[in-house]
């Protein structure tokens, strides 16, 4: 997730599509908008987004003096990144989320609410949801082997169904604590990690078709490693970083063979942040037919 943003406003200037061709101005009030995210899922198989901004070196979180954990760096985060991140939220029957961004907001740490914002600006998000026939807000899902989440991290979030997600060998304690404070649990996988693909079986069943991560890149690497991912929107923030201490997408073991992805969409932004940024869409590329040679 993203740093905070102070002011709601969104600038109006247009955006360059580069792919796919022929090149054209947009606007970007709208631009993931009509996606229509919600209506991709089945009964069988939900529709599973992810999103996140990166500099050009691959950081997606650095180290802050003023902080205890990582977080988006301030010179890539804009509004204009932000209100696209809202439009992903707009079209979720759920929000995926970690037990660490529930630990940061009981510390004041944590980037922002959970979308979808109440700020003016967003106000159009909210009315679409409405009108697509969605819940005022999407419901949680939290993401966590240890079960470490303060129960005061959730009160901001109580009008909305909130679960928590575990493996099958979970602290029975924590899990207890968090029952008899109203949390639903799901399990799934037969250790204290969540297994990607029986998490995704468990929200179908449970009659979400739409399902937007927006954790870190352990939850990412989840979806990743299991073949969960159906989509992932990248924001290139056209700065180099730097620096020994930081996150970038994936965090987990190596993913042998690689998850190879296509772009779908590639956008241009010359307005925020300091050098621009890009708008990419990529999604799984279809599995090679041709045979790997061999010696």
């Amino acid at each position: 997730m993203q740093h905070v943003m102070k002011d709601a406003s969104t600038p109006q200037a247009p955006l360059t599509r580069l792919f796919p061709l022929p090149a054209a101005q947009t606007g970007l009030a709208g631009l993931y908008l009509e996606h229509q995210l919600h209506t991709r899922g089945t009964v069988e198989r939900p529709f599973v987004y992810s999103n996140f901004i990166t500099s050009l070196d691959g950081r997606i979180a650095i180290a802050a003096a003023d902080r205890d954990t990582r977080e988006v760096p301030r010179s890539i985060t804009n509004l204009r990144d932000w209100r696209l991140y809202q439009e992903l939220a707009g079209q979720a029957d759920i929000l995926i989320t970690s037990g660490r961004y529930m630990r940061q907001s009981a510390n004041g740490e944590a980037q922002d609410t959970l979308p979808v914002g109440s700020q003016p600006a967003y106000a159009d998000i909210r009315h679409w949801r409405l009108d697509q026939g969605l819940s005022a807000q999407p419901d949680i899902a939290i993401m966590s082997g240890s079960l470490d989440i303060p129960l005061d991290s959730l009160a901001p979030y109580r009008p909305r169904n909130i679960i928590v997600i575990t493996g099958n060998a979970a602290d029975p304690v924590r899990a207890r604590q968090l029952e008899d404070a109203g949390v639903r649990l799901m399990y799934a996988g037969d250790g204290v990690r969540v297994d990607g693909e029986e998490m995704i079986k468990q929200l179908a069943m449970a009659g979400y078709r739409s399902i937007y991560a927006i954790a870190g890149p352990g939850v990412f690497h989840t979806l990743v490693a299991s073949g969960m991912l159906d989509r992932l929107y990248l924001t290139f923030a056209c700065q180099l970083l730097g620096g020994k201490d930081f996150d970038t997408l994936l965090y987990g073991d190596a993913l042998l063979p690689a998850a190879s992805l296509s772009m779908t969409a590639l956008h241009h932004d010359p307005t925020e942040p300091d050098g621009g940024q890009l708008f990419g869409v990529f999604e799984p590329a279809p599995v090679s037919q041709t045979a790997p040679r061999t010696a």
